[in-house]
């Protein structure tokens, strides 16, 4: 009987010792997260944890050694603006009664030139369906590419709706091409010198021409395996990355058939610079390439080439050591600024090359967005859900396929 006492005590003394020493952990302060985790000096922050004091004053907050100013404070958060700090990634460090930490850093985003304001001119958030009409009275389903026809109407693929689909000038969405195929996955095309629209079937591996003037669809080619976008190089050509092949075709305008190059990260999206080397994003490379059109060397430009979980813009002038993941859109304008959609960080994203034209050398900035959500306005405020297809209408205005919010928004740049 006195043993099974005894070994109740020691018991009950285990158990209170453990329990005092949880109760002293979880009264620590703790860092948890920040949002955004991207900012600008002057920008709201809000610092997520344990512990705070809920009384304002009695919280201190620096970034890199510089006092942030403590706009409200609870327990679990405490909102800050964000004090000066040059670009890059600063630590926080936050002090109250219940301790000290800088468990958290926050990356510095270099201001841009010039301000990017974005509204939603086609479909509403979420409304996944293929519907004509007039602006956002129109339903896409999953819009991936834009792009500019000939006679100035915008012309977009609604995968999942499998039709091709244009806007005019009075914002009136009419379908036109239909794959009328079980399963068809149009992706993002391009047009010819005869205002034909070449565009991919990426999950029937097919890339189609169709004929606005006749109504015609002809199918010029099969049995690729995941065919991402088509191109039109300066000699007429199409290229077309077959992401799952890890090489990008050549057609003809005949349709003859061959290889262009191999990337064997697999290319997920190419475009033409304005040199006309082929710029091509990567499926798990994490960069982008840049290929020779003669010689078919490749350069890296944009990336360190390692999966990151949090958007970095690298350091200005080496852009090899920013963070990029699936890029599904590029486009340049008349200065040859690189815009790119960053679908795994919800991203708009601009690259700047320096005074000779290298990419490689250039500056990356974060133009827009950044944070998985839907949100129009400006900056770092906009939110989109995997952004595809970007396309430069001019210098002034830009378009983005908000896929997964199953949109069309319009940027303006000022």
């Amino acid at each position: 009987m006195r043993k099974i006492v005894l070994i109740l005590l020691a018991m009950l003394t285990l158990c209170s010792c453990q329990k005092n020493h949880y109760s002293a952990r979880i009264t620590d302060l703790r860092l948890v997260s920040v949002e955004p985790g991207n900012a600008y000096p002057g920008d709201l922050v809000t610092i997520f944890g344990w512990n705070f004091s809920p009384v304002q004053e009695e919280n201190a907050v620096s970034v890199d050694g510089v006092p942030a100013t403590v706009l409200e404070a609870a327990s679990s958060r405490i909102q800050i603006i964000l004090p000066a700090n040059e670009p890059g990634k600063r630590r926080i460090k936050v002090k109250s009664p219940s301790g000290e930490s800088d468990d958290l850093e926050i990356t510095y985003l270099a201001r841009p030139e010039h301000d990017y304001l974005v509204s939603t001119i086609v479909g509403q958030q979420g409304q996944r369906k293929c519907v004509d009409g007039v602006g956002t009275e129109a339903l896409t389903y999953m819009p991936t590419g834009i792009s500019k026809a000939p006679d100035g109407t915008l012309w977009f693929t609604d995968r999942g709706g499998n039709k091709l689909r244009r806007i005019a000038p009075d914002m009136t969405v009419s379908s036109e091409m239909d794959a009328a195929i079980a399963n068809a996955a149009l992706w993002q095309g391009c047009f010819d010198g005869d205002g034909n629209y070449w565009c991919n079937d990426k999950a029937n591996g097919i890339l189609y021409r169709y004929e606005p003037s006749s109504g015609k669809t002809v199918t010029v080619a099969t049995g690729m395996k995941s065919p991402m976008n088509v191109v039109m190089d300066s000699e007429g050509n199409f290229l077309v990355p077959a992401r799952d092949e890890k090489c990008i075709y050549k057609f003809t305008p005949e349709g003859e058939k061959s290889v262009f190059a191999e990337v064997a990260e697999g290319p997920s999206f190419i475009a033409i610079d304005p040199k006309g080397n082929v710029i091509s994003s990567t499926h798990n490379g994490y960069c982008l390439l840049s290929i020779n059109p003669v010689n078919k060397s490749k350069t890296v430009i944009l990336g360190d080439g390692e999966k990151g979980s949090a958007l970095y813009n690298g350091v200005a002038g080496d852009p090899l050591t920013a963070k990029i993941n699936s890029c599904h859109g590029i486009d340049f304008d008349s200065k040859g600024r690189m815009y790119i959609s960053d679908a795994t960080f919800h991203a708009i994203r601009l690259l700047t090359p320096d005074k000779n034209g290298d990419y490689s050398k250039g500056k990356l900035e974060t133009i827009l967005g950044g944070v998985k959500g839907y949100t129009d306005g400006s900056g770092l405020k906009v939110k989109f859900n995997e952004p595809a297809g970007v396309l430069v209408y001019d210098d002034e205005t830009l378009y983005v396929c908000d896929v997964q919010n199953c949109l069309i928004r319009k940027v303006t740049v000022r």
